[in-house]
């Protein structure tokens, strides 16, 4: 299965996100293999409309790199690295749902019966 196929497949299963930006989690697709990764900085390169995309990929051990991507490859967009395909793509993080404030009410539900130990 090609690389653009794997990331067919993965978009019918994953929310990924149309953008990337420092603390994201991203995907990180190439022939060995899906890894995931946090983006630790997003800067400027020297080139225009490059930039230098750091990162740490969430393996044992941990190991930061640092790739120079134009923003539609740090947005899912398939690139080669000394010809070998990659891919790189934010994934849409739930938010946990918010805890609703203590009103000092009692809860709705409440224990009616209690049977006696026998």
């Amino acid at each position: 299965m090609s690389l653009a196929q794997v990331l067919a497949e993965l978009k019918k299963s994953i929310s990924f996100k149309e953008t990337t930006a420092a603390g994201d989690i991203v995907l990180v697709g190439m022939k060995e293999g899906l890894l995931y990764g946090v983006v630790l900085d997003i800067t400027p390169n020297v080139k225009p409309e490059w930039w230098d995309v750091s990162f740490k990929l969430l393996i044992v051990p941990p190991v930061n790199l640092t790739w120079i991507l134009r923003t539609p490859q740090m947005c899912g967009e398939i690139f080669t690295i000394n010809g070998v395909e990659h891919f790189m793509i934010a994934i849409e993080m739930e938010h946990p749902p918010k805890l609703r404030p203590n009103t000092g009410k009692r809860p709705a539900l409440s224990l009616i019966k209690k049977e006696k130990d026998t």
